[in-house]
């Protein structure tokens, strides 16, 4: 939520506003806030009240025009469903009217009120602009949100401060990882430190795209290691090349980090589109299998029939090759997001799906990609398995996720999906199979039903590509 920015997106420009937040919300709170937009309020309490909507990376909060106070709307913990309404917001005037979009928030509340404890559901409604309106509307229904009251306002000072620490952190970060000399152990260290500072503040991820050159560091060195490792010595040693898929794994870890709640960022499409190459290579390194050491195994001289040993690393190489292809598709699906918000332009360039999928079908690897998550999904699904866990959920959602995008989006690969496993489609990947892997409790178990549906209706229609 917020003004329309060059790329498309909410922007935050409001220095007035932004300095309020900055002097009344924790370091760590004013570092998170992702957007904020001016809409109009309608509630029990307010009618037609212009304010501001401020979004955090754990709340929406309100505030006056010119800002005053703020208070606490909503938790998005306690989102449970976000839905496009098809309608005109009535208090609106042509052309503004017609430029809007209502979006509903449905929440059920759970923080005390002063002292009565919420119940039930609650609405945000909100017409959520893509044009050059900026009136806005939000409509509270049951259960209005709960006040929040701030600590005591912390100085301009201490706020820099705390900013100013984490800047010179990342800049250190970046510049010790740039070393010529590193040891591939120092390296795992730097980026496994990098991406716990970026889970803690958000702000290490705007300065990940703004400075970009990190971001085409991250990228040159997956393609030093993969598929294949232009070390010698890691062709033919196990424990060399398991060290270089454990540094990749951290990295494609750290890199789907940065890609996650960005979308606000405009400096991300433009780190994208400045190297357009750059994301090609990275597109075609998720795409492939890890080469690994030919097998040499050995007698055991102690058996009679002179049975094969495998050798001890082949285990682990195995190991860390599906979990190379796990971290590989939960960063395919954060790019695939980027490319289906569709058109989201920087001049002549442009972000669209289309020039994604073209790109990926004419890649060989990616009809062994395709093959590795379908029996992926067929391995998640199996009857004899217990339920999912929570990170196993998501990874299903994001399998089925890029699955619909290449029966969407793509001719070529949608037929190879269709005639190369319809069957595993007819006999291993059906609704009953998945209700019973998906607990009804995940709140991702509704948005994967419905995404599976999709997919299941792609797969039995021969229905024209979108472009």
């Amino acid at each position: 939520m917020g003004s329309p920015a060059r790329s498309g997106f909410p922007a935050r420009m409001n220095s007035r506003l932004d300095a309020f937040l900055r002097r009344r919300l924790a370091p760590e709170v004013y570092d998170a806030i992702r957007a904020y937009e001016p809409c109009v309020v309608v509630s029990d309490s307010e009618n037609h009240t212009f304010k501001y909507v401020v979004l955090s990376d754990r709340l929406i909060y309100l505030t006056e025009n010119p800002p005053k106070s703020i208070r606490r709307a909503v938790a998005l913990r306690d989102v449970v469903a976000i839905e496009l309404i098809d309608d005109y917001p009535e208090f609106l005037n042509s052309p503004d009217r017609e430029v809007n979009q209502h979006i509903r928030i449905i929440y059920s509340s759970t923080v005390k009120k002063e002292c009565e404890k919420s119940k039930g559901l609650g609405k945000f409604l909100f017409p959520f602009h893509h044009a050059n309106a900026n009136n806005k509307k939000v409509k509270e229904e049951n259960n209005g949100p709960v006040f929040w009251k701030s600590k005591e306002p912390r100085s301009p000072n201490e706020s820099s401060l705390r900013s100013e620490e984490k800047i010179k952190h990342f800049s250190q970060l970046k510049s010790e990882l740039f070393l010529k000399d590193n040891t591939l152990s120092k390296i795992l260290c730097l980026i496994m430190e990098l991406k716990a500072a970026a889970r803690k503040n958000f702000i290490l991820k705007k300065l990940f795209w703004k400075t970009s050159d990190l971001f085409y560091f991250l990228v040159n060195k997956l393609h030093e290691y993969l598929p294949e490792s232009r070390d010698k010595n890691a062709r033919q040693n196990k424990s060399q090349r398991a060290d270089e898929l454990v540094v990749c794994i951290e990295i494609l870890q750290t890199l789907g980090l940065m890609f996650r709640e960005t979308e606000t960022e405009s400096s991300r499409l433009n780190t994208l589109a400045a190297k357009k190459g750059t994301l090609s290579n990275l597109l075609e390194i998720l795409i492939s299998k890890p080469q690994i050491p030919k097998s040499c195994p050995v007698f055991d001289i102690q058996l009679a029939d002179a049975t094969l040993v495998e050798m001890p690393f082949d285990a682990e190489l195995q190991k860390l090759i599906l979990e190379y292809t796990d971290t590989a598709t939960a960063l395919l699906y954060e790019i695939l997001l980027v490319f289906q918000q569709g058109n989201l332009g920087l001049g002549s360039t442009k972000f669209a799906i289309s020039w994604m999928m073209s790109f990926l079908q004419n890649c060989p690897p990616i009809v062994t990609f395709v093959a590795s998550i379908v029996k992926q999904v067929v391995k998640g699904l199996s009857a004899s398995l217990q339920l999912l866990s929570p990170c196993q959920a998501v990874l299903l959602y994001q399998q089925f996720y890029i699955l619909k995008s290449c029966l969407q989006y793509s001719k070529t690969l949608a037929e190879y999906i269709r005639n190369d496993y319809r069957e595993e489609f007819r006999y291993f990947i059906h609704m009953p199979a998945l209700k019973k892997r998906l607990p009804l409790c995940y709140p991702i178990t509704q948005p994967t039903t419905q995404l599976f549906h999709e997919v299941l209706q792609l797969i039995e229609q021969k229905q024209c590509v979108k472009y």
